[in-house]
């Protein structure tokens, strides 16, 4: 498959049908990750992580006329997609992407960074974009969709983070996120051992994929991860201004 043969597409929320929800339940399921050994019944720790998708409508899609998905397909094969959900915060709006995958086989060609680039859509503006999710690939995707590539990671504004994680969760329409809890040197006066910017959300994702970009990361750019250690059952926490607006 040729780069050209890529194509893009972004559908509001209120208009995803049944059959792409299915076709992006599959492809998270197939191509996320495995649990930990941590994982408790009836997750197997090993086994794929899965989601249907009536979760995946719960999850992403829980204020349809505020949220979007992003496509990228190969003919009629959805290989990667992006959900977003948007709200109100500080006079502005807040883009979160709620969930991000690209299929193994197509990884390393840009597709995720393009893929938020479509979010939130070109009729609306945003302030600041988010995420938490476990793979430091996911985190370098939202750098690049707001202008901050690798040679600029270093620069990342931690304040922000610290400043407006707290406020923004506490404003947003997606339930699973309101209550979580924040850890970390910017949330926290306890030291945790490099723990910078995370949040608790249960989810026992197996970290040595994860643990594997991050060493190859640091050593290609000379440089520690900005958003520190991740531990078990957590996710990274990143909140990036939007330089655009």
């Amino acid at each position: 498959m040729t780069p050209t043969s890529l194509a893009f597409a972004l559908v509001p929320g209120d208009l995803v049908t049944d059959v792409q929800l299915k076709a992006c339940a599959s492809l998270f399921s197939s191509n996320y990750g495995i649990w930990s050994p941590l994982a408790s019944a009836p997750l197997k720790p090993g086994g794929r992580v899965k989601m249907g998708a009536a979760r995946l409508r719960d999850q992403c899609l829980s204020d349809p006329a505020h949220s979007m998905l992003a496509l990228c397909t190969v003919g009629e094969v959805i290989v990667g997609h992006a959900f977003g959900t948007i709200w109100e915060y500080n006079g502005s709006n807040v883009c979160w992407i709620t969930q991000l995958v690209v299929r193994h086989d197509h990884r390393e060609r840009g597709i995720a960074t393009t893929l938020l680039r479509l979010l939130p859509g070109p009729d609306l503006k945003c302030a600041a974009f988010g995420l938490a999710s476990s793979h430091p690939a996911a985190c370098l995707a939202l750098f690049k969709r707001t202008r901050m590539f690798h040679a600029n990671v270093r620069k990342l504004n931690l304040n922000f983070i610290k400043t407006h994680a707290r406020k923004i969760l506490d404003t947003t329409n997606i339930s699973y996120l309101k209550d979580v809890h924040l850890r970390g040197s910017l949330f926290q006066d306890v030291d945790e051992a490099g723990v910078i910017s995370c949040a608790f959300t249960a989810f026992y994702v197996d970290h040595e994929e994860l643990l594997e970009a991050l060493k190859s990361w640091e050593d290609k750019h000379d440089m520690s991860w900005p958003l520190g250690v991740l531990p078990e059952g957590h996710e990274f926490l990143c909140i990036v201004a939007n330089k655009e607006v």
